[in-house]
């Protein structure tokens, strides 16, 4: 897969791009200060890969929800039992669906636990079912 995604402009107006064959085989960190523009940048990131690239959303405000209706992406509302969220995200692996993981409104705890669940399910994922997946952590 040779696909390049614009992820935005640099200060003289040239487009910057990420490989996302390169993206996948590595990792890489958002991080900044309230208000920075991280999860514009990992939005951006997520529509332009989507065509070529299963991904997984751990979304614990519901900024990304919206992913469904553009892309495709099924969205999964934590408000489960831990087997349930494990169980789930076998299938999405399985079945190579983009998934965005809903913590709103679940308290810190429960959205760790939630996430956790979720993905340790897509961890221990039979491997026969192991294909690239960008997974981002908001």
């Amino acid at each position: 897969m040779r696909a390049q995604i614009e992820i935005g402009r640099d200060s003289h107006g040239a487009a910057v791009q990420i490989d996302v064959e390169e993206l996948l085989a590595t990792r890489l960190l958002v991080q900044g200060n309230s208000g920075s523009g991280k999860s514009h940048l990992l939005r951006r990131l997520l529509e332009q890969s989507a065509p070529w690239v299963q991904q997984c959303v751990i979304d614990p405000e519901g900024d990304f929800v919206t992913l469904a209706d553009r892309f495709g992406h099924q969205v999964v509302d934590a408000a489960r039992t831990e087997t349930e969220l494990t169980r789930i995200a076998g299938r999405v692996r399985q079945h190579r669906v983009s998934v965005v993981l809903n913590l709103e409104g679940l308290d810190v705890e429960q959205q760790m636990r939630a996430a956790a669940a979720f993905l340790g399910g897509m961890f221990d994922a039979d491997r026969d079912h192991w294909y690239p997946v960008l997974v981002v952590v908001d």
